[in-house]
């Protein structure tokens, strides 16, 4: 039975996807990846890790990043999963800034195409088993007082599944990616959030009274936020040089000029997303905030006496800082400048060459500041209400967690309708 279903799985990948077929492997991996954090390893008090981290889980910076990434807070605590997708997440972290400053770095992402993707891909994984190692055996000497017989073999036994683990979620994102819906690694952190709310019963412990219908119309306002952070764009109009020389010709006959700008108004135009990184700054911040806090030690106070929480403070800078740099690295304004060039197509009262890139420059950078700014307003909203809406359900609910869902669910939205436009448009 088991060779039947592998053979099948097998069959599936390699067949070309239709949409149904796509979102049916994107289930089929997620039901594979829960499945593998089910599993629990052997050797280790399980109980005494739920008992001692996961009732404290909001004071232990460790196990929010397993519980987040991996989706704990289950029957298993520590499984083969229990990584997740924090390796390749930093190794992807890692390698994105190295091609920022490493020009033949650059050169494989912008010029070499589909192979030049394939050998960062190929860098990616390499560091993420780098990473995996690294992290798997401060994880296994950090839990090592909950081994039952915490010798050499069994430590390194459990931290080779751990490794495996890891790389096992490297291959199933690359499947989502390509031959599911979505980006892979988004699909797996939804997964988990969604696992770990439900393992919660956020709605159980709420008894419906005012106090409770604040939170939900509170919860409501912020998911609109978000949802205008995920879809604000800024839109620079363009016009191609045929359509210029139209302009310029309307202009000399002196025609009406209202409607030479609703000409202009018309041309396709280019669209700069105010928050260009989607979700992926609060993920990263998300990931390196908890370390901070937990190599501090205690013995940084991030809480002063008048009530500013410095951590907190350091994580905004660091959403806005990740925002800037993902904004800047994959939204270069000189290629985009150098594209439009090649097609004959100009910004509207911007001369072509330096003056575009400059133009070009100072959106890209205000708009990632901006989108930045946007989403720490949200956090900060979010921090100030649970000061005068005290309910079990903003509690336990992770404002992070809830950004990440909204901009997963936002891109999915988007990758569905593209993949039935087809349809959609027939029946339209």
């Amino acid at each position: 039975m088991l060779n039947q279903l592998t053979k099948n799985f097998s069959e599936l990948t390699k067949s070309k996807n239709t949409p149904n077929q796509k979102i049916l492997l994107t289930l089929i991996v997620l039901v594979i990846f829960r499945f593998g954090n089910t599993i629990p390893i052997g050797g280790i008090d399980q109980e005494a890790l739920k008992k001692t981290f996961l009732q404290g889980d909001s004071r232990n910076g460790i196990m929010q990043i397993i519980n987040m990434y991996s989706g704990g807070g289950g029957a298993t605590l520590l499984s083969p999963f229990s990584l997740g997708i924090i390796p390749f997440i930093n190794a992807s972290i890692l390698i994105d800034l190295l091609t920022a400053l490493f020009p033949s770095l650059e050169k494989l992402q912008s010029e070499e195409g589909e192979l030049g993707k394939r050998k960062l891909l190929f860098y990616k994984k390499t560091l993420t088993l780098i990473f995996s190692i690294v992290q798997s055996a401060f994880l296994v000497l950090y839990l090592k007082p909950y081994f039952y017989n915490p010798n050499f073999i069994t430590l390194g036994i459990t931290g080779l599944l751990l490794v495996t683990g890891a790389i096992t979620i490297v291959w199933l994102t690359n499947i989502i990616d390509n031959k599911g819906v979505g980006n892979g690694t988004s699909i797996i952190i939804f997964t988990n959030i969604i696992v770990t709310l439900i393992s919660k019963n956020l709605l159980s412990s709420n008894s419906f009274d005012l106090v409770f219908l604040a939170q939900i119309i509170f919860l409501l306002f912020l998911i609109t936020l978000i949802s205008i952070s995920q879809s604000s764009r800024i839109n620079i109009e363009v016009v191609s040089a045929r359509q210029l020389a139209f302009l310029e010709n309307i202009e000399k006959n002196n025609i009406n000029q209202k409607f030479s700008k609703t000409l202009q108004l018309r041309e396709a135009g280019l669209a700069i997303r105010l928050n260009q990184a989607g979700i992926f700054p609060i993920i990263i911040a998300s990931n390196v905030l908890p370390f901070l806090s937990f190599f501090s030690g205690g013995s940084i106070n991030f809480n002063n006496s008048n009530g500013i929480n410095l951590m907190s403070v350091f994580y905004y800078i660091l959403i806005i800082g990740f925002n800037y740099f993902y904004t800047i690295v994959f939204w270069d304004p000189e290629k985009i400048a150098e594209q439009l060039r090649k097609a004959s197509v100009s910004i509207v009262n911007v001369t072509p060459g330096r003056e575009t890139v400059s133009y070009l420059e100072n959106v890209v950078r205000s708009s990632s500041v901006a989108g930045g700014i946007f989403l720490c307003i949200i956090l900060f909203l979010y921090d100030f209400a649970k000061q005068f809406i005290n309910g079990p359900l903003l509690a336990q609910l992770n404002v992070s967690s809830l950004i990440i869902l909204v901009g997963v669910a936002y891109d999915l939205q988007r990758t569905m309708r593209s993949l039935y436009k087809n349809i959609l448009d027939t029946t339209s």
